[in-house]
């Protein structure tokens, strides 16, 4: 199969219904996925800078680099990275609130716009 998948940037992926961002999800590259969701999660820490403590701070930091192309391949590890991914789950869930969970790792979190869309 060596058709082209195809590519989607978070501010056209995010506003869709969360039935199609599902098939969508599945149709892109592992390094689509990942830059997705990267990018939310960049985009949450800025937006939420201000009121989270050094602690969370540093949890997010340590979960963006975990975000990568290799997690989302099919040949991956699957039963490692669902570890680690269940790690950084765990350790978010001792600083963060439930929702923040959910925005932050869940599959349903809402969308985030541009940093600069938010403050002017």
């Amino acid at each position: 199969m060596d058709q082209e998948q195809p590519t989607i940037g978070y501010d056209q992926f995010m506003p869709q219904p969360l039935q199609d961002r599902r098939r969508i999800f599945n149709e892109i590259s592992a390094e689509n996925r990942a830059l997705l969701i990267k990018t939310h999660v960049e985009r949450w820490l800025a937006a939420n800078r201000l009121r989270l403590n050094h602690e969370q701070v540093a949890v997010l930091e340590e979960i963006i680099p975990f975000i990568s192309p290799e997690s989302y391949r099919a040949e991956r590890d699957f039963e490692q990275v669902a570890q680690e991914a269940e790690a950084l789950r765990q350790k978010a869930e001792t600083v963060f609130s439930r929702e923040d969970v959910r925005q932050i790792m869940s599959d349903r979190p809402e969308y985030v716009p541009p940093i600069e869309s938010q403050n002017g």
